[in-house]
């Protein structure tokens, strides 16, 4: 299905793309890497990226999930509902990533309008590539379309068998689950949309119920669009906009390969 029709993609992608920008700046700027002292593991950054990020979706009349700052409403408003969308945001994935200066870090920015993600974009901070995606209407990188499955034109390419497959994770393996190999990133939306565009083969959450929509709602949009797979590893709903809801998300190039990763997990 594509797109309602009372959503101007255009504007959606330019505004999502302003934000990014200037989250990157403010990463980019940053000197103290010191923890907020609200809760654990969350930077002074974290906060200030935040700010940057919610304030403009709010007042072009979307609601806001936001990691930090929770469910908002738009501005002149006092419902957390909005004819516009609700717009899910990780306004800093990897913050350890950048306190470390590791250049694995991402703003995740997620329209849902229905019930449904309807655009996307993922921006590496450091790097700047950047993931887009527009329900029915395909994935890209940096521009580029991007599809899984397909190389040099239209020429298929088979589905990854596990052992052959090179998969991110988040959260340690209990055991060897018959992959190549596997890395541990630390930034989950910057992984999974690696899985749509061709670094990783896959994407296994080893931790129960360790991700926040925002963690994961931009990537799944993105790979689904490019043509892959995404779940819960048990079987529920990954599109909740509830703060608290928590998730064991799990993507892939094929149900194949899917399929396999499920079981040994």
């Amino acid at each position: 299905m594509a797109v309602p029709n009372n959503i101007d993609v255009d504007d959606v992608l330019a505004l999502f793309g302003q934000i990014t920008d200037r989250a990157a700046e403010v990463v980019v700027a940053t000197t103290e890497w010191g923890e907020s002292g609200q809760r654990p593991g969350q930077y002074l950054v974290d906060l200030d990226v935040d700010e940057v990020c919610v304030r403009p979706l709010l007042a072009a009349g979307f609601s806001v999930l936001s990691e930090e700052s929770g469910l908002q409403p738009p501005d002149g408003t006092s419902s957390s509902g909005s004819a516009s969308g609700c717009v899910v945001v990780d306004p800093l994935d990897g913050s350890t990533n950048a306190s470390l200066g590791l250049p694995w870090c991402a703003t995740s920015l997620c329209l849902v309008v229905d019930g449904e993600p309807q655009v996307a974009m993922v921006t590496n901070l450091v790097t700047g590539q950047r993931w887009t995606a527009i329900r029915g209407s395909g994935a890209t990188l940096d521009g580029c379309p991007i599809s899984i499955g397909r190389a040099d034109g239209d020429v298929a390419v088979e589905s990854v068998d596990i052992a052959d497959a090179i998969v991110a994770v988040s959260g340690l393996p209990p055991r060897h689950a018959g992959w190549r190999q596997f890395r541990a990133m630390g930034a989950s939306a910057l992984d999974i949309c690696s899985v749509a565009s061709g670094t990783f083969d896959a994407f296994v959450d080893m931790s129960p119920d360790a991700h926040g929509v925002w963690d994961y709602l931009g990537g799944l949009l993105v790979v689904r669009e490019a043509g892959g797979v995404v779940v819960d590893a048990v079987g529920r709903e990954l599109v909740v906009l509830d703060h608290e809801a928590r998730r064991t998300p799990v993507a892939a190039t094929s149900e194949g390969l899917l399929i396999e990763l499920l079981a040994h997990r």
